[in-house]
């Protein structure tokens, strides 16, 4: 989410900011010998493209987040992190967690196993999330819950790998993509079974991509 971020902010620097720059002298007329006048309605019309380009951007941003499994996945298992390392309590990533699943959401293992364990401010929370898991590689797979599908890449599965330099412990989400983006509906500590079925999906330790928290 942080590198989809960074082009987002690159394209708006890349458009919005020489649109301003090279617009500057237009701002005010300058007529001989008379003191140079700025222009207001100029002014007012630049500023307002700039916004325009600028909630553009910020919609094509919040779209691009909602409407793509990994972002959302990251999105939420960053909230999970952030509570880890101590830098949010459990209150509070009940607050944002709920933004993240949908209300029928089934988290209940989850959410006591989170309770018990009192972010403990380690610094350097990491972690890795898999590719999806669609239906056609889940339906007969005993290790996953069973699922009503909706089509044949909705709901999703994802395991994650969370790492907090003392213990690492993956878990597993049910991903079902609905009218304002992705959302959890299942989350839970993954059982050996299901990190089996999901070996192929999983990145390497070594190689793969790791995202940082704290």
């Amino acid at each position: 989410m942080q590198t989809t971020l960074l082009i987002y902010v690159v394209i708006w620097v890349l458009i919005v900011v020489p649109l301003v720059g090279f617009n500057v002298k237009r701002t005010y007329v300058k007529r001989y010998p008379d003191k140079p006048k700025i222009r207001w309605g100029y002014c007012a019309f630049l500023a307002g493209l700039a916004l325009l380009l600028s909630l553009f951007l910020f919609g094509a941003y919040q779209v691009t987040v909602s409407s793509r499994y990994e972002l959302a996945a990251e999105r939420c298992i960053d909230i999970h992190a952030e509570y880890l390392a101590g830098k949010i309590d459990y209150d509070e990533y009940m607050d944002r967690a709920r933004a993240c699943r949908t209300p029928e959401a089934d988290t209940t293992d989850f959410d006591k196993e989170l309770s018990s364990e009192n972010g403990t401010a380690t610094s350097g929370i990491r972690f890795q999330i898999s590719s999806w898991i669609i239906p056609k590689y889940y339906q007969d797979d005993d290790a996953f819950p069973k699922t009503d599908v909706i089509d044949a890449n909705n709901p999703v599965y994802v395991l994650y790998l969370m790492d907090d330099h003392s213990k690492q412990t993956y878990y597993t989400l049910r991903m079902i993509k609905e009218s304002d983006g992705w959302k959890i509906d299942y989350q839970a500590p993954a059982t050996e079974e299901q990190i089996k079925a999901a070996k192929s999906a999983l990145p390497s330790q070594v190689n793969g991509q790791w995202f940082t928290v704290g």
